[in-house]
C-alpha cells in the first residue's frame, strides 16, 4: 500500500490530534475494504480505506455516515473519530476482536437488547432510507451474461415477491450485515457492533433473520422484541422463515455480483447454494 494513500488521514491526525504520522499496520481485511491499525497518542485506532464502488456493491457511504451519526453515543456503536466518505476513509477506535461463537446465553441477550435499541431509531431523511425493490433490480445487470443468469433472475423475482409479502414492521435502523465477524468485544467486555456500511433506515426483518441464522437465536426470543410485539406468534414464525430465505438470497446475489474474493465459498458451493434456494 502506497504511503501516499495515508496522507489525508495523517494530515488529519497532525492537524486535529497533534499526532505524528503513525506506522499503519494491515489488519485482516473483510471482502472489500482494507483495514489498518496504529497507536496514536497512546490509543489504538483502526483505519478503514474504503473499497471502490465496483468492489462494494450496494454500499452507500453517505448513508452510512448518516446512520453512524444516529448511533453516536450508544456503548455498542463504533466510536468514530473521523468519517471522510468523500476521501474514502473512516477512522475509529479499536473495539477488540470478534467474540467466540456460539455466543453465550448472556451475550445473546445482550445482543438482543442492542438490536432492540437500534430498532427504536428512525429518521425521515430520504438519504438514509433504502429502496429494496430498486436494490434487487440493480442485481439484474450484475448477473446478466452469467452461466446461472436465468436461475438468478428467478431468485431476484422471488425475493421481490417475498419482501412484499412480509408482515409490515416499523421502519427503523437496520444493520443488514449482522454476523459473528461484526460483533467485537473491547478490553472491558463491552460488545460493539461494527461495519455499518450497509446500514440504513429499512426493514428490521433482515436483522431478525440474521439473528436467527447467524447467531442461532430462536424465534420465540425474537418474537419478544418490541419491534415485533404486535404480531401473533404463528404469524411471526412463518414470516421469519420467509425473511430467512430472503436474507440468504440477498447474501447469495451479493456474492454473485461481488465475486468470491475474500470469502471461503467456492464457485461450486455458490452454485449449490443458489439451486437450493430456488427449491425452497
Amino acid at each position: 500500500m502506497s504511503a501516499v494513500q495515508f496522507d489525508p488521514v495523517n494530515q488529519y491526525l497532525s492537524t486535529i490530534l497533534k499526532a505524528s504520522a503513525p506506522s499503519w499496520k494491515p489488519l485482516l481485511a473483510g471482502s472489500s475494504n482494507k483495514l489498518y491499525s496504529a497507536d496514536v497518542n497512546g490509543e489504538a485506532l483502526v483505519l478503514r480505506l474504503n473499497a471502490p464502488v465496483s468492489r462494494a456493491f450496494g454500499v452507500n457511504r453517505q448513508r452510512e455516515a448518516g446512520i453512524l451519526k444516529l448511533l453516536a453515543g450508544y456503548q455498542w456503536a463504533p466510536s468514530v473519530i473521523c468519517n471522510a466518505p468523500e476521501e474514502g476513509w473512516l477512522l475509529m477506535q479499536w473495539h477488540g476482536e470478534p467474540g467466540a461463537m456460539p455466543l453465550s446465553g448472556e451475550d445473546q441477550q445482550r445482543l438482543l437488547d442492542m438490536v432492540s435499541q437500534w430498532h427504536q431509531l428512525t429518521s425521515d431523511d430520504a438519504e438514509l432510507q433504502i429502496d429494496y425493490q430498486a436494490l434487487f433490480e440493480d442485481f439484474r445487470p450484475q448477473v446478466a451474461g452469467l452461466p446461472m443468469e436465468q436461475p438468478l433472475l428467478a431468485l431476484i423475482e422471488g425475493a421481490q415477491k417475498a419482501l412484499a409479502s412480509l408482515p409490515a414492521l416499523p421502519k427503523a435502523v437496520t444493520h443488514h450485515d449482522l454476523h459473528a465477524a461484526n460483533i467485537c468485544f473491547d478490553d472491558n467486555g463491552q460488545m460493539v457492533v461494527v461495519d455499518w456500511e450497509y446500514g440504513a433506515i429499512g426493514n428490521p426483518w433482515f436483522d431478525l433473520a440474521a439473528l436467527n441464522i447467524h447467531f442461532n437465536i430462536q424465534s420465540e426470543y425474537l418474537a419478544m422484541l418490541p419491534i415485533a410485539a404486535e404480531l401473533e406468534q404463528l404469524v411471526f414464525q412463518k414470516a421469519l422463515k420467509r425473511a430467512n430465505w430472503l436474507l440468504q438470497v440477498l447474501e447469495t446475489l451479493w456474492y454473485w455480483a461481488r465475486g468470491l474474493e475474500g470469502t471461503e465459498l467456492t464457485m461450486k458451493q455458490l452454485v449449490t447454494r443458489t439451486i437450493q434456494l430456488l427449491k425452497q
